[in-house]
């Protein structure tokens, strides 16, 4: 696929508000996003606007067809989901995000004085059942305590295992610090949703700290660390084979991949909060460790499988 380049150039020292703008009877889409852009280099998500951007002219060039603000309604924003995830075979949440991005920008058009379809406001895209992994207590003694790795991959590893044991995101496991401990307890003010969390120190928090005397290693990108993180589940023997289903360009297709692929540095997280729930801990006190607001976003981490479930229920009493 030939890469696009969007000519800002075209539009230099040109305002949304200018004249000649205003005098226009109508607004090419493609025109005023790419000016918008250019006049808030520092829009929150800019490079995620910028995407839907640049897929959208592909969209039009495909289909040799050139769309005003007021043109793209419901009906089209369809169409131009379709393409995203049948066409480009772009994942329906990947597809989700960059509808949303285009109703931004069409928001952002009205909000400018032109011209918009507002049935462009009924676009639902459905959310994609996605699968992942969690680490058993065992899957993770046999990660702490897996000796054939190298000093940096051991580093890496003990933040991986920090972020298990706390239920943190990858950008707030990586900086915690011995100013976050507060008693028995470790408290931080989240990168992302700046909530308040307080998580209790657990065996495995306690021996990390004190193997680096209070001073855990830097972390890395966010990349790399999942490079590794895979590397060395491979190295402690996390081969087998995983089963799932996933919808690819609208067709559902059986994936097998080795365990240790499944891993990444958000696994930690999806751990944490899986252990709990199979410990019978109450969804209030995880919430408080993970700083979710909501039961349903917490749930949405629970990994169980349909057969620990099935476990779970039958050692309750009641279906004995």
């Amino acid at each position: 696929m030939t890469a696009l380049k969007i000519d800002f150039s075209a539009y230099a020292g040109m305002s949304l508000q200018s004249e000649y703008m205003r005098s226009l009877p109508v607004c090419s889409f493609v025109q005023f996003a790419t000016i918008f852009l250019q006049k808030n280099p520092r829009a929150k998500s800019r490079l995620s606007l910028k995407s839907a951007l640049m897929n959208f002219i592909r969209f039009q060039d495909e289909y040799k067809e050139s769309y005003n603000t007021d043109e793209i309604g419901k009906e089209l924003l369809d169409d131009f989901a379709n393409y995203l995830h049948i066409k480009q075979k772009l994942k329906i949440n990947t597809v989700k995000g960059l509808i949303q991005r285009m109703k931004y920008f069409l928001k952002k058009a009205q909000m400018n004085g032109w011209a918009v379809d507002n049935s462009y406001t009924d676009v639902r895209i459905r959310n994609e059942d996605l699968f992942f992994i969690y680490l058993s207590e065992r899957d993770i003694a046999r990660i702490y305590y897996f000796d054939g790795l190298t000093e940096r991959e051991k580093e890496l590893r003990d933040l991986f295992i920090l972020g298990c044991m706390t239920g943190q995101r990858f950008s707030d496991y990586s900086h915690i610090t011995i100013n976050n401990i507060v008693g028995d307890n470790i408290r931080m003010l989240t990168q992302k949703t700046k909530a308040k969390v307080c998580i209790p120190i657990t065996k495995y928090v306690k021996e990390i700290f004190a193997k680096y005397n209070n001073c855990l290693p830097k972390a890395c990108c966010i990349q790399y660390f999942n490079k590794v993180i895979k590397d060395i589940c491979r190295k402690t023997g996390m081969t087998e084979m995983i089963t799932y289903e996933r919808e690819i360009a609208g067709e559902i297709k059986t994936i097998m991949v080795p365990k240790y692929r499944l891993i990444t540095s958000h696994t930690a997280r999806r751990t944490f909060i899986t252990n709990m729930i199979k410990n019978n801990i109450q969804e209030s006190k995880i919430m408080g460790c993970t700083g979710h607001k909501s039961r349903e976003c917490m749930n949405r981490y629970n990994q169980m499988t349909l057969e620990e479930n099935a476990r779970s229920l039958a050692g309750n009493g009641y279906l004995d």
